[in-house]
């Protein structure tokens, strides 16, 4: 071995070195025998300094032995790092020649490496935070262990896999810079350390969470490292004025993907939510967001503001004055898996049929768009209505034609079988890869174009989120006038953390669905039919099935466990689903979803048991589903009795917002059930609903 390593800087220009890294300082991976048999070793190859340098080094230990120094006390502490063999210096006069640093070759790639992957190529949040609940305890280890890396960049973690192709131990390559003591590293060099680890702001505070043993982060530590960090990448985007010469060279070298896509292209989707995740910090939304589209929004809501409000106040004071046939108006979405579709069909049966919502995702396969298409197809045989909805990704704006090319097999296939198609979701969020009404335009414009060929087919949109009805307009603007939309759909969650009446402001159920309604009729780019293509409540302790709770639990939720008992969540739909649809607002609802763990009527993770609400709802598409509301009664503000007339049967649905209220006079000898059905004896309206039924139509 000796021998060999006397003659490394020949044995390194031979055919058998393999070049890993480029640089000057560089790594290559090279067997050399021992005892007769080969050893696959990586060396790192450290390049010549400066005079200063090399005295330094000198009285201080070249960047070779302080790297295997520093390996043999991690090897010690037990944590990873390739094994340490050897270190190698050349010196003459004074002079560093040659240097080397030896040690066992692991095979594995980088945190950089395998982030870039996820990034361009899985686009999917599981691997992601796999990776962070991996490495964020081996730094934290280390650190413990009183070992500071000094170099830490995702670059410098190294990650091995099993024969099976789990993750291993991380292991921290590296090392010259390293510092070490006998007790745990103090904040500022923990801090120090972390600021180097590259990760979107969202990720990043998850990273930092699961480092800290799953506990908050303390607030002086958080601020040493946003310190920290801003120091570090400061001087690194410093370069090219520090640097200017080398920065002129570099721009004239071929371009070459960026290691990591821009933070408005990484776009990454959670299975367990079925949606995709925030990705960057709040400083970062402030860096990349359009202010001038944001501007631009603000002054046509300004200029739209009167109209919309005149309509809204004649809207609400018409609220229950119409009668509604419920037939048609309450709908579910399903979800095209093979191990879905069979059972979901069943339960849709049990709910009578109603009309379905399906989702063609762009980041999905060819082969998950054949069988939604096919799944549509077996739905329309049985007489089932059908809505698609289209739902974009990042890689739709940056690959057009990709876009361009499910918007035409959607509608070329089903254009002919569906009531409605809703093009794009939720742009007004960022995390679905919209950052302006100019990319909603461009996603609309394939669609557009397709309704020329197809002038039979129903767009329906925006399809914006939440109580935010700006960049409805805004994306509204962005219409043709002469193909309005023929529906105006929206994914109208009022309180995911409470009830249906509960106000945002002054506006409850009631008034949002009313503002939207005449946001619809103010607009001469869409008909004033108003569908709610999405909306549920999300269910308590489903942890990170939930879509507050995912990607991952934070203490805050751990402690708070948000959501709704499945109790609150039978009882605040069928609430939500009276007020929207009797108040005359909203046309059409689709819950969502038929089945999922962490919102659904149906939890899909306990095999594909129904949940209270699944029940509550069987039983309201079956007593009213085919009746035709007629009037609210007069009541106080927190009481609500909302009378149906079907057949020869009148049917009163009543709840109260408090915890109980005096049942009217009217009601008091009439048979009652409740959400599922069962008979009951009742003497006052509680917030789960009740059905009181008189068999023949009289006054209320």
């Amino acid at each position: 071995m000796i021998q060999q390593l006397q003659t490394l800087k020949h044995i390194i220009q031979q055919p058998i070195a393999n070049r890993l890294s480029s640089g000057s300082d560089y790594v290559i991976r090279l067997p050399i025998a021992l005892q007769g048999n080969p050893l696959d070793v990586t060396i790192k190859v450290f390049k010549r300094q400066n005079r200063f340098k090399d005295w330094y080094d000198q009285h201080h230990g070249s960047k070779a032995q302080r790297s295997y120094k520093a390996a043999c006390v991690l090897q010690e502490k037990g944590i990873g790092t390739p094994a340490p063999i050897a270190w190698l210096d050349r010196w003459g006069n004074g002079r560093l020649l040659e240097s080397y640093y030896l040690c066992l070759f692991e095979p594995g790639i980088s945190l950089r490496d395998a982030l870039s992957d996820i990034y361009y190529n899985q686009r999917d949040n599981a691997p992601l935070m796999e990776l962070l609940h991996l490495v964020a305890p081996a730094i934290r280890k280390m650190h413990d262990a009183g070992f500071m890396h000094g170099d830490m960049g995702n670059q410098n973690i190294l990650l091995p896999r099993s024969t099976t192709g789990e993750w291993l131990q991380p292991q921290f390559i590296d090392l010259n810079r390293a510092r070490y003591q006998d007790t745990p590293l103090s904040y500022r060099q923990r801090a120090f350390d972390l600021a180097r680890i590259a990760l979107p702001g969202a990720y990043l505070k998850i990273f930092k969470t699961i480092y800290n043993h799953h506990e908050d982060f303390p607030h002086k530590f958080d601020q040493l490292e946003q310190k920290a960090r801003q120091r570090f990448w400061g001087h690194r985007r410093s370069g090219k004025w520090r640097h200017p010469i080398r920065h002129w060279k570099s721009k004239r070298l071929p371009q070459t993907k960026p290691i990591y896509p821009a933070i408005p292209d990484i776009w990454l989707w959670d299975e367990k939510s079925a949606q995709p995740m925030i990705v960057p910090g709040r400083q970062e939304k402030h860096t990349y967001r359009n202010w001038r589209y944001m501007l631009s929004m603000l002054w046509q809501g300004f200029v739209a503001g009167p109209g919309i409000y005149l309509r809204y106040q004649r809207l609400l004071t018409k609220s229950y004055q119409q009668p509604v046939a419920m037939q048609g108006r309450i709908g579910v979405a399903l979800h095209p898996h093979p191990d879905y579709i069979a059972t979901e069909l069943e339960l849709l049966e049990q709910l009578g049929n109603p009309p379905v919502l399906i989702r063609f995702c762009h980041h999905e396969t060819p082969q998950d768009w054949q069988r939604s298409i096919d799944l549509v197809k077996q739905l329309r045989t049985k007489g089932v209505e059908v809505m698609l909805a289209i739902l974009q990704d990042r890689r739709a704006l940056l690959e057009p034609e990709s876009w361009k090319a499910l918007l035409t097999l959607v509608i070329e296939n089903l254009g002919d079988q569906v009531v409605y198609i809703e093009i794009t979701h939720a742009t007004n969020r960022l995390k679905w890869g919209v950052w302006s009404s100019d990319e909603y335009a461009q996603l609309m414009a394939p669609a557009l174009e397709l309704q020329k060929r197809f002038p039979q087919i129903r767009l329906a949109g925006p399809a914006c989120i939440d109580f935010e009805y700006l960049p409805v307009i805004a994306a509204l603007n962005t219409q043709p006038k002469e193909q309005p939309l023929a529906a105006l759909s929206h994914l109208l969650y009022v309180d995911r953390r409470g009830a249906p009446e509960n106000k945002q402001g002054q506006y409850s159920t009631l008034e949002k669905s009313a503002l939207l309604k005449a946001v619809g009729q103010w607009s001469d780019r869409c008909a004033d039919k108003v569908i709610v293509s999405e909306v549920n409540w999300p269910v308590k302790h489903t942890g990170i099935w939930s879509p507050i709770g995912c990607p991952y639990e934070t203490p805050k939720w751990r402690r708070e466990q948000p959501g709704e008992t499945d109790e609150d969540y039978a009882n605040y739909m069928l609430r939500y689903l009276a007020i929207t649809l009797c108040s005359g607002h909203v046309d059409q609802v689709f819950w969502w979803r038929l089945s999922a763990h962490g919102y659904g009527l149906v939890d899909d993770l306990n095999h594909f048991v129904p949940r209270p609400a699944f029940h509550a709802l069987a039983h309201f598409l079956k007593l009213v589903g085919q009746a035709t509301f007629r009037k609210k009664w007069h009541t106080d503000d927190n009481t609500y009795l909302l009378e149906f007339a079907t057949g020869n049967h009148r049917i009163v649905m009543g709840w109260t917002v408090k915890d109980t209220s005096p049942l009217p006079q009217e009601l008091t000898s009439t048979k009652a059930v409740n959400v599922y059905g069962k008979p009951q004896s009742i003497d006052y309206l509680s917030p789960s609903p009740h059905y009181f039924v008189f068999e023949q139509s009289s006054g209320g």
